[in-house]
């Protein structure tokens, strides 16, 4: 982040010796969408400040004034951001309908699993999100499920169900499937259009286990995700068919050629089903690529999730009851998250760097201390298992929200998963036409 801060205050301090118009910015990142997304909501955030100076970025010009690293647009394929609560969105979407692996009915993981759930329910709740109508979005407790009842449930719902209705709407038949993480471009308007499949059209593919923790913890479940390559289908029925094989989750009315389904958790069954081990991105042993992210000296990896610390506190006597549990796992917690790096910073503050809703709601201390760019533009394969659908969705609608913004293009595209996910075309014009649009 600090080198793309530095090197866009770079470009403005040679403003006069290069083309273009360094006020007129851009990113934009696949899977590095998040550090795009970052780039756009943390705009000559001071926290950066030290970083910058560390390693060397032009602070100001030869008259003293300031540079800026503030963008004025941003275009993040599948950011995977919000590391504060990343963790238990992924168990809230994903990880609570699962029963294998860390999720194991009986293990302390599942146990866990859950506690983190019900937390991201909590969370929500505090958030203050808004719809389009201006009415804040909740979650309720529930009998079937963690908190899967309430207007923030019924939301996620109704967008898994515009972006099927979207690619039913984009796809001319014959429709002939590549594989689920083919190239981009699923629905482009031909007669027999080439794309990807939604991963629950076809039975799961091969098992993909994650990282197993010390002390016997199961490993990560399965994947939904599979190829279906070459198949052809005829009729939008007939595909609708196929997702329905397992068990009928969609209804589909063939005059208004539109889909409902029944619950998210079909959905998350057939097309979205977890593949990474409870602590999806901080691992319980520190296995997790994220864990990197907070090294400090004397520690190539350690934890940040405050709220999983918290849990395995608060319930210690509750997971000592079940299968593999062990005392050292919150102490290891308890110890890394009072770390601090080379520059003096905790792991709470460095986590709100990682976190661009610190900068965009008000929730957080972070609000109004940004520029936050006026142009957003959003894209993320629905079917990805890498992180929650909540994450990209809190994102677009923060930004919605943000007097800052004058414009957010968020959409889920149907059949993808972590790739630059776009309901029609080619991702690369599709992002140029967009950044032309934004500046006419």
């Amino acid at each position: 982040m600090t080198d793309l801060k530095a090197a866009v205050r770079t470009l403005r301090l040679n403003s006069k010796r290069i083309a273009g118009d360094t006020n007129r910015v851009f990113t934009f990142g696949h899977s590095g969408g998040a550090q795009s997304a970052l780039m756009g909501a943390t705009g000559d955030s001071k926290k950066y400040t030290t970083y910058l100076k560390t390693i060397g970025a032009p602070m100001a010009t030869t008259s003293g004034k300031s540079t800026s690293d503030a963008v004025a647009g941003a275009m993040a394929w599948c950011p995977i951001t919000s590391l504060d609560t990343a963790n238990e969105a992924y168990e809230w979407n994903m990880g609570q309908y699962s029963n294998s692996g860390t999720r194991k009915q009986g293990t302390w993981t599942k146990a866990l699993s859950n506690d983190m759930a019900t937390s991201y329910a909590q969370y929500i709740n505090k958030l203050g999100l808004k719809d389009a109508d201006g009415k804040t979005l909740t979650l309720k407790k529930s009998t079937n499920g963690i908190y899967t009842s309430g207007s923030y449930a019924t939301y996620l719902k109704k967008e898994v169900e515009q972006s099927l209705n979207n690619f039913l709407k984009d796809t001319t038949f014959p429709y002939k499937a590549t594989s689920n993480e083919g190239p981009s471009g699923a629905a482009a308007q031909t007669g027999t259009t080439t794309g990807k499949m939604p991963s629950g059209s076809k039975p799961s593919g091969t098992a993909k286990s994650g990282s197993q923790p010390s002390g016997g913890a199961p490993s990560g479940g399965t994947t939904s995700a599979s190829s279906t390559s070459g198949k052809t289908y005829k009729t939008a029925t007939a595909y609708i068919k196929a997702l329905n094989k397992n068990g009928k989750w969609i209804t589909y009315n063939a005059k208004k050629n539109t889909a409902t389904i029944t619950s998210m958790k079909a959905f998350v069954k057939h097309c979205k089903t977890a593949s990474k081990d409870v602590g999806a991105f901080d691992g319980l042993t520190r296995q997790q690529t994220e864990n990197k992210l907070f090294a400090t000296s004397g520690s190539s990896a350690n934890h940040f999730d405050s709220t999983i610390s918290k849990l395995l506190t608060a319930n210690h006597a509750k997971y000592a009851k079940l299968k593999n549990y062990k005392a050292s796992y919150a102490k290891a917690y308890q110890s890394d998250l009072k770390k601090t790096n080379a520059q003096g910073k905790s792991i709470q503050s460095r986590m709100n760097l990682y976190n661009p809703l610190y900068y965009l709601t008000s929730y957080y201390d972070g609000y109004n201390t940004s520029k936050v760019a006026k142009y957003w533009r959003i894209r993320t394969g629905i079917d990805q298992t890498d992180t929650a659908l909540t994450v990209e969705t809190n994102l677009a609608l923060t930004l919605k929200q943000n007097p800052q913004v004058k414009n957010v293009n968020f959409a889920t595209v149907w059949g993808q998963g972590h790739t630059e996910a776009e309901r029609t075309g080619n991702y690369e014009t599709n992002f140029i036409k967009w950044v032309n649009k934004s500046l006419k």
